[in-house]
């Protein structure tokens, strides 16, 4: 393992030097206090049921270059990464029933861009001009070639097929960049230390917390629940319909149980994991409830298993299989009602072999780089589903990537997977395998809907394989500590 220090440059002295003063010392001691994550999701909360979206990417625009610039440690990075896109409201949502124009507006767009390109610009000179705590150009890191090779594919999606369009090249741009840019950014600038995937943990905590609370406020004020049934269509929030809200949920809810197995008071962070499991239940998503359960089968056993609180995991464990037993039987009928959908759907496809049966089509078309992500599922037809900036796809990764990207595409996704299972397993730890439950569900949820290609959930994914890298990079060292000490002490006479 190699890493790079590099020395800290005259820019950064002055940045030091104006830290030091009471008034930005308050600041970033806040911004870099588990304090600002609570604060930033009460906003993003808030902003999100009375529709000001451009304050709240204003503000967080603001937020980030501050402390790209003048924290220490860029973890606190994470927090818009994990949560901006929740203070989305309903009321600007382009989907059903409330097809707002709003978010598709000319000024908005041109909003978000200028404030995008100046959190870019900010980000990119931290890199440049500060002292970096690594350099994943020039260390030896284990998942930069699959990454680079990802970025590449997704670059040239629809290379060379007669049909291509511009657009499939920006739809490239964006969700490379979702792919690659937090992973070079948080290896290159992050002060990674045993606490830091803990704090990472709970801003995913506080996240699933947001969306657990748009989502009860659906049921409670939005008629979700009507006629002693769920109404799947009701569940819309502003930044996703039901599929969404219960993948994301889903993909949070490892953090739950990570807590549980390293803090004090970690059977809090316990039952919060199953009621998060709960929320994923609610959305009446086929696809992340089944995703969910197996990481919560995973977590409940391991937990039993090793941590902090084995004891009150078994315990647990069993009084909540059999009070769910007693339920099922007590309730049958009601539960059988109130998850109607469950049952009446059933294994039903919901149309998906029929879109992956057309996107092998569309592969067949254009094999070497596929037939780029804007054109359509086929050539007459496309679901047109509202979701703001991405065009239609095709509820698969794999199937994605054979469509838009190809030869090239698929066999840089394996290479990129295959990647990362050596980082997370190659001399494992409790907080890689963290990452590797995370990054499992959501590739997970992936396989049938469209979660990884969002841009916004791989933006947590980007950031936790950097992440990875630099606890990669903190066990190796520790273990060569160890080995050393070792062998100092069988030479001391």
């Amino acid at each position: 393992m190699t890493q790079t220090i590099l020395q800290p440059t005259i820019i950064q002295q002055k940045v030091d030097a104006l830290r030091s003063r009471r008034a930005l010392a308050l600041l970033t001691g806040f911004f870099e206090s588990i304090y600002y994550p609570i604060a930033y999701a009460l906003f993003a909360l808030a902003c999100s049921f009375v529709g000001f979206e451009i304050v709240y990417f204003a503000v967080t625009a603001a937020v980030v270059i501050f402390t790209v610039i003048f924290c220490e440690d860029t973890k606190c990075v994470f927090v818009p990464v994990a949560l901006a896109v929740y203070g989305v409201s309903q009321r600007h949502t382009p989907q059903p029933p409330y097809g707002s124009g709003y978010l598709y507006s000319s000024a908005f767009l041109i909003a978000c861009g200028v404030l995008l390109a100046l959190v870019f610009a900010a980000m990119a000179f931290r890199m440049a001009a500060f002292k970096g705590t690594g350099n994943v150009f020039r260390d030896r890191t284990k998942m930069r070639w699959g990454m680079l090779a990802m970025a590449a594919v997704l670059l040239l999606n629809g290379a060379f097929y007669s049909g291509w369009k511009a657009a499939s090249l920006i739809c490239g741009v964006a969700i490379a960049l979702s792919f690659v840019w937090f992973y070079v950014f948080f290896y290159n600038t992050l002060h990674y230390c045993g606490e830091t995937a803990a704090y990472a943990a709970r801003v995913l905590c506080i996240a699933a917390g947001v969306v657990f609370i748009q989502l009860l406020k659906v049921y409670i004020f939005d008629g979700a629940l009507a006629s002693g049934s769920i109404n799947k269509d009701k569940l819309v929030l502003g930044w996703g319909m039901s599929n969404n809200i219960g993948g994301m949920l889903a993909v949070f809810m490892p953090a739950f149980f990570y807590l549980a197995y390293r803090q004090k008071y970690g059977w809090m962070w316990y039952m919060g994991g199953l009621i998060c499991f709960g929320g994923v239940v609610l959305t009446l998503s086929r696809t992340a409830v089944l995703v969910g359960a197996v990481a919560l089968v995973a977590a409940m056993v391991l937990l039993s298993i090793r941590g902090r609180h084995v004891k009150f995991v078994r315990i647990f464990n069993i009084a909540a299989i059999a009070v769910l037993a007693i339920l099922c039987a007590v309730f049958s009928e009601d539960l059988a009602q109130i998850f109607r959908h469950y049952i009446e759907r059933g294994f039903d496809d919901t149309g998906r072999f029929e879109i992956w049966r057309s996107g092998w089509e569309n592969f067949l078309r254009s094999p070497l780089f596929g037939v780029g992500f804007c054109t359509p599922i086929a050539p007459d037809w496309s679901y047109g589903i509202e979701n703001w900036l991405f065009p239609d796809m095709y509820h698969n990764a794999f199937v994605q990537m054979f469509a838009c990207c190809g030869i090239f595409g698929i066999a840089a996704y394996i290479f990129h997977i295959v990647q990362g299972l050596i980082l997370i397993f190659k001399r494992p730890s409790p907080e890689r395998i963290f990452f590797f439950f995370v990054i499992a569900v959501l590739s997970g949820v992936s396989m049938a809907d469209n979660h990884l290609f969002h841009v916004f959930p791989a933006l947590v994914y980007s950031a936790l394989q950097g992440m990875g890298e630099k606890d990669y990079n903190a066990t190796a060292a520790r273990l060569a500590q160890g080995t050393e000490g070792e062998k100092i002490e069988r030479a001391a006479p």
